[in-house]
C-alpha cells in the first residue's frame, strides 16, 4: 500500500504543479464544455469493472481450490512427502513447518554438501576438481549464509522470504554440480559421485520449494489485491458520484479548509476541488498498479528455472564452458524408432 500511496501522492503534486505552472479556467471549462464531466463518467465505469473483473476472478481461483477429498488428500500426501525428502539429510525427526525455518535448513545441507564435495575432492588425485571443488564450495557458503541472514525471523507472507529465494542463485550451483560429475566422472570415486548426486538432488528441493513459496505468495497477495480494491472502489465509486452531481451545481460551495488550502497554494478553490478528485477517482488503479508492479518484479526475478541462468551470474564465469570445451560426439541423435523391438520395426515397414 506504500507504492499506491506514493503514486496517488506523485498524481496530486504534478496536477498541483501543473496548475501553479500554467493555470486554466475550470470554470469556463466546465460551462463550455463537458470534458471533466465525461472523464469523471468514465472513470466511473472503469471503477465499476473493475469491481466486477475482480469478483469474475476470484469465483474462478475458488473454484479451483474447491475440489473434493481425495484431490485435497493428494495435495497433503505430496507435502509431506516434499518435506520427507530434505528429512533424508537433517539429525531432527522432521523438517521445519514455518517456510522461512525450511528454507533455512534447506540452505544448510547445501552448504554442508558443497563444504563435503570440496573434502572429498582434496582427498582424490585430480589437483584440477580439488581446486574447482574448494572455489565452488566457497561461493556457495558465501550464498547460503547471506540467503539464511535474510531468511532470520522471517514471517510466511513478509517479503523477506520471497527476497531470500530471489537473491539465491541456484541455478548456477545446478549447473556447475552437473559439469563436475559430467567433466570429472571418469576419474571421480564413488563417495565422490554420490556426493555430487545429493548436492543435484538438494539444490533440486531448493528450487522446487521456492517455486511453491512463491505461488502461495501469489495467492496471497491476490487474496489481498482483491479485498483492498474492494474496501478502495466502493468508496471512490460513491465519491466520484458526488463530484459529478457537485460540479454540476451551479451554487457549488467548497468547504472552508478547501478556501484556506487554495489561498496557500495561490489557487483557485474549484481547480484544487477537482485536482484533489481526480487523484481519488484514481485510487483503484494505482492499487491494481502497485500489486502488478511487484508481481511482475517477482516474475522477472525468478525466471530461471533449472540449470539455465538467465542472469549474469560472476561466479558462474568460474566454471563455466568454454568454447574450444564443447565437442559433438558421435553419438546419433535418437529417434522414437531406437525403443522398438525387431518384431515392432518390421511391423511398422509392413
Amino acid at each position: 500500500m506504500w507504492v499506491a500511496a506514493a503514486l496517488l501522492s506523485g498524481v496530486l503534486v504534478v496536477l498541483l504543479v501543473s496548475s501553479i505552472v500554467k493555470p486554466w479556467n475550470l470554470k469556463e471549462l466546465l460551462e463550455n464544455t463537458t470534458t471533466v464531466q465525461t472523464l469523471f463518467s468514465s472513470l466511473l465505469s472503469g471503477s465499476i469493472l473493475l469491481v466486477s473483473i475482480v469478483v469474475s476472478i476470484n469465483s474462478i481461483v475458488l473454484s479451483e481450490e474447491i475440489t473434493d477429498i481425495e484431490s485435497q488428500r493428494e495435495r497433503i500426501d505430496a507435502s509431506i512427502r516434499y518435506r520427507g525428502q530434505i528429512e533424508e539429510y537433517i539429525e531432527s525427526d522432521v523438517s521445519p513447518a514455518r517456510p522461512a525455518e525450511f528454507l533455512r535448513t534447506i540452505l544448510k545441507v547445501i552448504n554442508r554438501q558443497a563444504a563435503g564435495i570440496e573434502k572429498i575432492a582434496e582427498e582424490g588425485d585430480n589437483d584440477e576438481f580439488a581446486e574447482e571443488a574448494k572455489i565452488f564450495s566457497e561461493e556457495v557458503s558465501k550464498e547460503a549464509e547471506k540467503a539464511g541472514e535474510t531468511l532470520s525471523g522471517a514471517k510466511f507472507g513478509s517479503f523477506k522470504i520471497l527476497l531470500a529465494g530471489l537473491n539465491y542463485d541456484y541455478s548456477w550451483q545446478l549447473h556447475v554440480a552437473r559439469r563436475f560429475k559430467r567433466k570429472y566422472g571418469h576419474c571421480l570415486s564413488d563417495d565422490q559421485t554420490e556426493a555430487i548426486d545429493d548436492l543435484v538432488e538438494t539444490l533440486k528441493v531448493f528450487a522446487t520449494g521456492r517455486e511453491y513459496f512463491k505461488s502461495l505468495y501469489y495467492k496471497r497477495e491476490f487474496a489481498r489485491l482483491s479485498a483492498r480494491l474492494l474496501y478502495v472502489a466502493l468508496p471512490t465509486i460513491v465519491y466520484i458520484s458526488y463530484v459529478m452531481l457537485a460540479i454540476h451545481s451551479p451554487e457549488f460551495i467548497p468547504t472552508e479548509e478547501l478556501w484556506i488550502l487554495s489561498q496557500e497554494l495561490s489557487m483557485v478553490p474549484l481547480t484544487l476541488f477537482v485536482a484533489f478528485s481526480y487523484t481519488i477517482a484514481l485510487a483503484p488503479y494505482v492499487v491494481l498498479t502497485s500489486y502488478v508492479l511487484r508481481a511482475m518484479t517477482v516474475t522477472l526475478r525468478t525466471l530461471a528455472s533449472g540449470p539455465f541462468v538467465l542472469r549474469h551470474s560472476d561466479e558462474l564465469d568460474e566454471f563455466d564452458w568454454d568454447d574450444d570445451d564443447i565437442e559433438v560426439s558421435e553419438r546419433s541423435v535418437p529417434t522414437p524408432d531406437d525403443g522398438e523391438t525387431p518384431e515392432e520395426k518390421a511391423a511398422d515397414d509392413d
